[in-house]
């Protein structure tokens, strides 16, 4: 998501209780934005004051606590603060209350302002209790206060943040930081795509692990290998790359793999849009160094070859791909990421032996290692068993069990050429797919894509026993944007 900006301050105003009046409104910037002056000529008040002021001075469950009303068209933030002494605030009922509150539009995102609001409140708090800063504004008719509110109301509008010297030991400062929405949970067979230089960025200060696993960040290892090489857990691996998610640094995407299938987006027309600039974007990213590059309309052609069915090894043979200037790997990857195309997963089903009974999901575990394979007789591994809830695509389960797709389909006994194809916006229908067996192929061992697939012979002895599955194939949708 992209950040817009931080949203006008539209007024700022210092309110407190008073046993007469009531909630009053001491000091307002600009002057008439809240309540009417004496002078004739000031403009109507942004808010109705009086609509809203038991909750700017509030009950008391309420204080220390960020206080969001809307009225009009405007929306008012504050922290109400209120303060207990029989001896300095005997005069005042033994409490002295309080709130400073800003004014934006109503429908403003506001969320970067919250934290700003509360520390506000919890410093000028600690300036009442240190040196009495509020309460001689108030019996002194001082212009203190004023003075801080103009400043915050100048500064934040114009320099999102602001120094104010209060006296010789105390100064308020404060900045705003802009807010992203939570990062999606990554996982460990996601590729982590950089945005920006990490290297160029990393300093002493940042986080231990982020330093450790920056440099394997290479758009082809996954989540899981990064972990391996920077010699890391994977958990904290997988929590650093959901900061550096938070922060814009990187993108998640796919294992690119030969064997792997994508199909085309209806937004592929996006490309040929000159207002995007998509175009001159892709053609240097995907052209090799030093070489001219092809034609936009063979690009277009290219995207639009990708379909079901169709894995990469065999697009590139029917497209000629080879003899062309491109890096396929970055082809793919750039289509994933714009949004252009996307991977079509294959995910492995544990079928019944009665095809009337509806499917009730996996067995309990303890039945794992009493499951008989229909068409072969012999057992299911146990450690092959929950991953055929059709939960798990090939990608997470050869990154768990650490072999390829085709050992996998080996080890598993899938025979068939049939399988179902389950798509967003699509009916159900037969498509015929053949299985890749062969292991190594002269492609596959330069390939450093498939380096992470170097299965150890522990785990494929796990996977020794063969069973019968459907296979069903699900739409996969990329929801990371290319900053």
């Amino acid at each position: 998501m992209e950040f817009q900006g931080f949203p006008r301050i539209h007024s700022i105003f210092y309110a407190v209780f008073d046993i007469i009046k009531g909630t009053v409104v001491k000091h307002q910037v600009p002057e008439g934005s809240v309540t009417f002056q004496n002078d004739s000529n000031s403009s109507k008040p942004l808010i109705d004051f009086e609509a809203i002021s038991e909750y700017i001075i509030p009950k008391k469950q309420l204080y220390k606590r960020l206080v969001t009303i809307c009225t009009n068209n405007y929306k008012v933030m504050g922290c109400p603060i209120v303060l207990h002494d029989h001896e300095k605030y005997q005069h005042l009922r033994n409490e002295f209350r309080f709130n400073v509150c800003f004014v934006f539009e109503r429908d403003a995102e506001t969320s970067s302002y919250e934290a700003v609001v509360r520390k506000l409140a919890r410093v000028l708090e600690g300036l009442e209790l240190e040196c009495d800063f509020l309460s001689q504004d108030a019996s002194l008719e001082s212009r203190s206060v004023q003075n801080v509110i103009e400043q915050l109301f100048e500064d934040l509008n114009s320099y999102c943040e602001c120094q104010i010297p209060i006296n010789t030991f105390n100064t308020i400062n404060l900045k705003l930081f802009p807010t992203y929405p939570n990062p999606p949970t990554v996982s460990d067979h996601q590729v982590p795509v950089c945005t920006v230089d990490l290297k160029k960025m990393l300093t002493l200060n940042w986080d231990i692990t982020v330093q450790k696993i920056a440099s394997h960040i290479n758009g082809i290892n996954h989540v899981k290998r990064i972990a391996e090489l920077a010699n890391v857990k994977p958990e904290w691996a997988r929590q650093s790359m959901e900061h550096l998610l938070y922060y814009g640094c990187i993108i998640m995407t796919d294992i690119f793999q030969f064997s792997n299938v994508y199909a085309v987006r209806p937004e592929i027309t996006r490309l040929l849009d000159d207002k995007t600039g998509l175009a001159q974007e892709c053609l240097r990213y995907v052209v090799l160094p030093n070489r001219s590059p092809p034609p936009l309309s063979r690009i277009f052609a290219l995207y639009c070859g990708l379909q079901y069915g169709l894995t990469v090894r065999e697009w590139i043979a029917e497209h000629q791909v080879a003899s062309l200037p491109i890096d396929v790997r970055r082809f793919v990857s750039y289509g994933v990421i714009k949004g252009l195309i996307y991977r079509v997963h294959k995910y492995a089903v544990l079928t019944q032996c009665n095809p009337n009974e509806p499917h009730p999901g996996l067995p309990p575990k303890k039945q794992y290692g009493k499951i008989i394979n229909r068409n072969t007789g012999t057992t299911i591994h146990p450690d092959i068993i929950p991953f055929l809830d059709g939960l798990h695509h090939y990608d997470a389960i050869c990154t768990e069990l650490k072999c390829s797709p085709q050992e996998l389909d080996d080890q598993l006994g899938f025979r068939t050429n049939a399988f179902d194809l389950d798509t967003a916006g699509h009916s159900h229908m037969e498509y015929g797919h053949a299985i890749e067996r062969t292991r190594k192929e002269s492609w596959r061992e330069n390939d450093p894509s498939y380096q992470w697939y170097n299965p150890s012979k522990n785990s494929l002895e796990k996977m020794k026993h063969i069973c019968h599955l459907g296979y069903k194939i699900s739409h996969y949708t990329s929801s990371a944007d290319y900053l």
